[in-house]
């Protein structure tokens, strides 16, 4: 294990030790850093080494875009997000980051996040921010491990393409105002175990993608495991989707979401992107969230959503579960074993609700279970405990124009209701809810339509 002192390094916090540390990374094997502040710009790991952390020491990015290498992201042009990176790993083999120190990417130092949050991305609080701090992509067997991840301007850890790849121990913490302050990003990696990590971010905590354009090794994000972990954000706790491949055979467990906007959020459809998404299980959770759970489909026969369940689930809501296909593609084979919630005051339940906006508003169906477009879907041991005197919540369970919907042994607190309308109608609606129509034209046309008919 290589001293990064024994290379030149200063760790005085002032000293741009970059060189220093990547002199002692290109010897090779693992380079030690003890207590102290090592202010570097981009470094670039190898095969069969990786950085050691000690207690005391931090890995501060520094706020010089000079200083910064440049490697295509998968980023959105719209976040305004550079493609410079902190710590970068290119179609590496044995790669290892491990704590119990810290590496900072310094956000502060390129802006400050607003008072209160909005989701309003054309405003431009930056002149220029790096994009993800850790950026690994086409690598096998990676390990992070104990180490804190303090800071991102960006993206906090990038996984983009990787195979067997283990992060365990890792606390991570974006200020909760922090635009597109994502934890852990895993987007068409093979074999992935995420556990025992902490994450307190100000966008989504851990996501799966499906994006592999900028990838040489095309691969499906499959077979993944997240347990153990204890989760926060003002956005996604979960967040699955984006992208245009596959995202499969993924499990979460034992985890904790707290005092999130939206616990578990599934996208077969985001932007112009359509995305294949089967076979994910969550099983022993709890989830403290305004939106628990929201599961949108998407209209192309070939990318389907399917197979979803949910399992021993407790918590917290506000705002309606929500199951939304489809005309074209119902979402199918869902099921709900043993989840119950308590629900709470704050949510803003409506009778007309656009079905399939892709929009996760906190704007609410008028029933705390909505299944649009559905099939197969399956309620077992289910409950809805009302803690809330809001009399705008109308239904339990509603369902709009979806077939094979079973219950058995649930009380959802309230009456069920099962509706029709015209896929003409719905399509409607949705062109109105996402503005392709005038409000005021698409009100006159809604009334060559009957409104949902109860059955």
């Amino acid at each position: 294990m290589h001293n990064v002192k024994d290379f030149g390094a200063i760790g005085n916090g002032i000293a741009n030790d970059t060189a220093a540390v990547q002199r002692a990374i290109d010897a090779g094997g693992m380079v030690y850093f003890p207590a102290g502040t090592y202010l570097c710009g981009t470094l670039f790991l190898k095969s069969d080494g990786g950085l050691y952390l000690d207690s005391g020491a931090t890995l501060l990015a520094s706020p010089e875009k000079k200083d910064y290498a440049v490697e295509k992201n998968s980023g959105s042009s719209a976040e305004k997000a550079s493609d410079a990176h902190f710590i970068i790993a290119i179609k590496q083999k044995n790669i290892t980051i491990k704590g119990p120190g810290r590496i900072d990417g310094n956000r502060q130092a390129f802006w400050e996040p607003p008072a209160e949050w909005s989701q309003t991305w054309s405003v431009k609080p930056w002149e220029w921010r790096p994009g993800q701090m850790v950026y690994i992509k086409e690598c096998d067997n990676v390990r992070i491990q104990d180490v804190e991840l303090y800071h991102s301007p960006y993206w906090t850890c990038f996984l983009h393409g990787c195979r067997d790849v283990i992060v365990s121990g890792v606390r991570i913490y974006n200020h909760p105002h922090t635009r597109n302050g994502d934890g852990i990003d895993i987007d068409c990696c093979r074999n992935v175990v995420v556990s025992n990590c902490i994450i307190d971010s100000g966008d989504d905590c851990i996501t799966l993608r499906g994006s592999d354009r900028q990838l040489e090794r095309k691969q499906p994000c499959e077979n993944i495991t997240v347990t153990n972990c204890v989760l926060k954000t003002i956005c996604n706790a979960i967040r699955i989707g984006v992208g245009s491949g596959t995202i499969r055979n993924a499990v979460f467990s034992n985890c904790v979401i707290n005092d999130s906007r939206m616990g578990i959020s599934i996208c077969g459809h985001y932007n112009k992107s359509v995305a294949v998404i089967e076979n994910i299980q969550f099983d022993n959770m709890r989830i403290n969230a305004q939106l628990p759970i929201f599961l949108l489909g998407n209209s192309d026969p070939d990318k389907p959503v399917r197979n979803i369940s949910f399992r021993h689930i407790r918590g917290t809501a506000s705002s309606a579960i929500r199951i939304l296909g489809t005309p074209e593609l119902p979402v199918t084979a869902v099921s709900f074993s043993d989840v119950r919630f308590d629900w709470l005051d704050g949510g803003k339940p409506v009778t007309k609700y656009a079905p399939f906006s892709g929009n996760a508003s906190l704007d609410s169906p008028d029933g705390a279970v909505f299944v649009s477009y559905g099939k197969d879907i399956t309620f077992d041991n289910c409950r809805i405990n009302w803690k809330t005197s809001d009399m705008n919540w109308k239904f339990g369970l509603k369902t709009l124009n979806s077939k094979d919907i079973d219950q058995f042994r649930c009380n959802f607190g309230k009456e069920n209701i099962s509706q029709v309308i015209s896929d003409d109608h719905y399509r409607l609606i949705i062109d109105i809810d996402a503005g392709r129509i005038d409000p005021e034209e698409g009100k006159k046309l809604l009334q060559k339509y009957p409104e949902p008919q109860t059955i």
